[in-house]
């Protein structure tokens, strides 16, 4: 059976990037903001593939800026009295039909270089050296980011007056975590796909959350969670043939469903 360690690199990376973000997103409650990105995501890639064709540059370099905007824009809007169920509803609406658009002008008029399923489905095991490289970077990026204001994110989560109080500059956090969580989406979507972001930036807190005593804990679970879900999914892939994005999002299901039997029967 052949191995191409380039897909334990993408994976594991993958999975780590989202399970260190999952319980900041339960945690500050942006289940919907956090489910609205893959589709700004799939947008900005889609921009980003166009772009990159013409100046003959990676697509992910326009595709960063462009989601950073279109996530900022969307704050902005909340932050302006816009309620979240509307601003997010009116977002997610235009996300889908623009990224519509962009791609079937992009399948009619441009050559294909990269597949755009790609980013719908997920495809990790077809990554270059520079997928994996880029994903690689991302994911410590991340870590970098998060571990230092991971507990500021748990006291904002519970209660934003007395976040303010200890002095924590919530405003601040608030961009820090959309730019992250915006970064984390479209560089990874390649790998993940558009479909299976939206499992893995929710679920592993999900199941954390059912695990977990404490704060700390809840990020160690979260993370060690989708690791195995990860590494598995890879193994059950090759295996089986099978997509292991989709693999990896039915593990993390499944390993939720078995917490929820035994919670049931206890």
């Amino acid at each position: 059976m052949y191995f191409d360690p380039r897909w334990l690199i993408v994976i594991l990376g993958s999975a780590i990037s989202f399970s260190v973000l999952s319980p900041i997103i339960y945690a500050r409650k942006l289940n919907f903001f956090a489910s609205t990105l893959p589709h700004s995501s799939l947008l900005a890639v889609t921009i980003g593939y166009m772009l990159g064709f013409l100046t003959g540059t990676h697509p992910v370099l326009w595709a960063v800026p462009v989601s950073i905007v279109l996530s900022l824009f969307l704050v902005a809007i909340i932050h302006r009295g816009v309620s979240e169920d509307s601003a997010t509803s009116v977002f997610v609406g235009f996300s889908v039909s623009a990224s519509v658009a962009a791609m079937y002008y992009i399948l009619t008029n441009f050559p294909a270089q990269t597949s755009l399923w790609s980013y719908i489905l997920g495809d990790p095991l077809l990554v270059t050296w520079e997928d994996t490289l880029l994903t690689l970077a991302v994911c410590i990026l991340i870590i970098l980011i998060v571990l230092p204001i991971y507990m500021k994110e748990i006291i904002i989560g519970q209660d934003r007056d007395v976040a303010q109080v200890l002095g924590i500059n919530v405003k601040l956090h608030d961009y820090l975590v959309i730019l992250t969580l915006t970064v984390a989406s479209v560089t990874m979507l390649k790998t993940v796909g558009f479909v299976i972001e939206h499992v893995a930036f929710l679920m592993p807190a999900v199941i954390a959350a059912g695990i977990a005593k404490d704060a700390k804990m809840f990020l160690v679970y979260s993370v060690l969670v989708s690791a195995f879900a990860g590494i598995l999914s890879l193994i059950l892939s090759i295996w089986l043939n099978l997509a292991p994005s989709a693999v990896y999002g039915l593990l993390l299901v499944g390993i939720y469903s078995i917490l929820l039997m035994r919670r049931g029967s206890e």
